[in-house]
Formats: C-alpha cells, sequence, structure tokens
C-alpha cells in the first residue's frame, strides 16, 4: 500500500465518511422506510398500514439535504442558482472567494404529512436526522429542539400571515443515532408538549399546544430489537456489517420493503465505505497509540510495533506512524 502523508489520509477517511452519509439519507429517505418510521414514531398514523401512509400520506418527494434550518439561510436549491450566476460573472470584477455554502446547515430529510380519513385533514412537517453518534460537543436534544423551534417558526408567511397562528401545523424531528453507548442501544425517547394544572383546571385543547415532538431512536444490534419493528428496520437496513443479500432478505420478507437496484447499490456501497472507515479507524488508534509509546519509551517503530498486541496489517500502521511523525518533525 502506498505511503499518504497524514493530511491525505483525512481527507480520504473524511470523503468515505461524505460518501457513507450519503447513502444512509438515500436509504432513509425511501417512501416505505419513511412510513415505517412514521407508522412506528408518529402517533397520528399509527392506525394506518404503512403501504397506505407510504401512497396516500407522504407529500410530494422528501427533500434530502436541500432545506436550511436557519432563519434567512438559502435552500440547496437557491444556492445552486447563486454559484450557477457567479460563475457567469465578468473575470475580475469580483475577486472574493467566499463560499456561499460556507456555515451553512440543512436538514438530512424533510417532508410534509397529511392525515387521511379525518373531518379536517391534519398536516405535518416531518424531519428525519441521521446522527452516527451520540459523542456531540453539546446535548443533542437541545439541537433537536432548535430545529423542531425552526420548524415551526418557518411557518410564519408560508403556512399563515398575519395573526393566523391557529394555521400553525404540528412538527416532528426524528434522531436516528448509529453508534451509542451500550446502555443505551435499541431505545426510543420521546420529548413533546404537554399540559399541567398548576392550580385550577382550566383545560386547553391538546392540538392547540401538542405542536412539536422529538424522538430519539438509539441504534443496535437487530437480533437484540426483535420485540420493536422500528428499530429492527433500522438496525438492519443502516448496517455496514450485514451483507446486502441479508438485508434484501429480511427487508423483502419481514417488512414488504423490496430491495430495488438503487437501494440494492446504496447497500453494497455503505457495506463497503463502512468497513473501510472501520479499517481506517482501527489503523489510527493502532498508530496513535504506537507513536506515544516511541515518544514516551524513545523506542523505534518495530520495538513499539512489538510491545503491543495488533492483528492488523503492519505495512499501513507504519505508513500512518511514519506520515504523522514527519509531520510532527
Amino acid at each position: 500500500m502506498a505511503e499518504q502523508t497524514g493530511i491525505a489520509n483525512s481527507i480520504d477517511t473524511a470523503d468515505q465518511e461524505a460518501q457513507y452519509d450519503t447513502c444512509v439519507k438515500k436509504l432513509l429517505s425511501n417512501r416505505l422506510v419513511l412510513a415505517w418510521i412514521m407508522k412506528e414514531c408518529v402517533s397520528e398514523f399509527k392506525q394506518f398500514s404503512v403501504a397506505q401512509i407510504a401512497k396516500d400520506c407522504i407529500e410530494c418527494e422528501p427533500q434530502v439535504s436541500k432545506v436550511a434550518v436557519d432563519q434567512d439561510e438559502l435552500d440547496k436549491d437557491e444556492i445552486q442558482y447563486l454559484e450557477d450566476m457567479s460563475d457567469k460573472r465578468i473575470e475580475g470584477k469580483n475577486t472574493e472567494d467566499n463560499s456561499i455554502k460556507e456555515g451553512k446547515v440543512f436538514y438530512d430529510i424533510k417532508f410534509s404529512a397529511v392525515v387521511p380519513d379525518s373531518k379536517e385533514p391534519v398536516q405535518l412537517f416531518i424531519n428525519v436526522e441521521a446522527q452516527k453518534s451520540d459523542k456531540t460537543p453539546y446535548p443533542l436534544i437541545k439541537r433537536a429542539l432548535y430545529y423542531v423551534s425552526r420548524m415551526i417558526s418557518a411557518q410564519k408567511n408560508t403556512v399563515f400571515t398575519k395573526k393566523h397562528y391557529e394555521k400553525i401545523r404540528k412538527v416532528y424531528s426524528i434522531w436516528i443515532q448509529m453508534d451509542v453507548d451500550e446502555a443505551n442501544k435499541n431505545t426510543i425517547t420521546k420529548y413533546s408538549v404537554t399540559e399541567e394544572q398548576i392550580i385550577g383546571n382550566v383545560p386547553e385543547k391538546e392540538s392547540n399546544y401538542d405542536l412539536m415532538t422529538v424522538l430519539m431512536l438509539r441504534l443496535g444490534s437487530a437480533e437484540e430489537a426483535n420485540d420493536k419493528p422500528i428499530l429492527r428496520l433500522l438496525d438492519v437496513l443502516l448496517s455496514s456489517e450485514t451483507k446486502p443479500e441479508e438485508k434484501k432478505s429480511i427487508l423483502e420478507n419481514d417488512f414488504d420493503i423490496p430491495m430495488t437496484k438503487s437501494m440494492s447499490e446504496e447497500a453494497n456501497t455503505m457495506c463497503n465505505l463502512g468497513e473501510g472507515i472501520r479499517e481506517r479507524t482501527v489503523i489510527e488508534n493502532t498508530g496513535n497509540t504506537i507513536i506515544k509509546i516511541m515518544i514516551n519509551k524513545n523506542l523505534s517503530f518495530d520495538d513499539a510495533y512489538d510491545l503491543i498486541y495488533c492483528e492488523e496489517d503492519r505495512d499501513d500502521i507504519k505508513a500512518y506512524v511514519d506520515a504523522h511523525m514527519a509531520v510532527a518533525k
């Protein structure tokens, strides 16, 4: 294997992770997968079949990484238009090189849904977020609450105008976390607005305050989620270890989700990328351990390598160590 610098390794890993994230979003945005999530997590759809939800309840095509979260930020399509226009600017007129995309945050998946067979159609906005890990520098629930708050405030002048607050639609933000602590695996936690009578009893109609809900789905192994259909589905679908053929069998036989050509390709890509990321991570962790031993004990690579139990390819680890030691010097 050819040696790479530490920067090159970081770029490769970042590119793999970006492709992996794209695969996850594409798999989750499948209408039948979203229908399963809605049936199991959104109370308004529990009485409907997955097939009916996919056919009648999801309005238009889900937007994947296209809708901006923050107020006054441009959506992806608007950004693309401005970038296309900037490419046509007169050369020399603008010497600035600021990226329009820099710092922008987009919802992973966002779509509108309607509850059929009701006297007055109930319309919702639903956001699904894929989170690789729960190890974030901030409480993830605070970010999720920010997202639902933005989904409410963004309805001003789109869903309702002036003081017609009665038209505000309920919003859901569903967070799927894939790499969590053992004790938290295969769990679902719900956060919502509830009423509490402090003095007296003045009840409000629930639909007037039950406007935002956050759900945290923490995945684990499919074998341990047999009694929780949505967790087992997502455990299988998003696993980078389960082989595509096994995924196809489980998804088709247990969840009536056909493994289309597109989904099969994404599943294959996910498995390959996941394996590559895991291998890269193991090499980096082992390499960093060896570097510390070399520095602290003033040993050569060979001597430090011999001190630890290691099953990884020696040449790959040496290339990593050599590259990072060269940068350190």
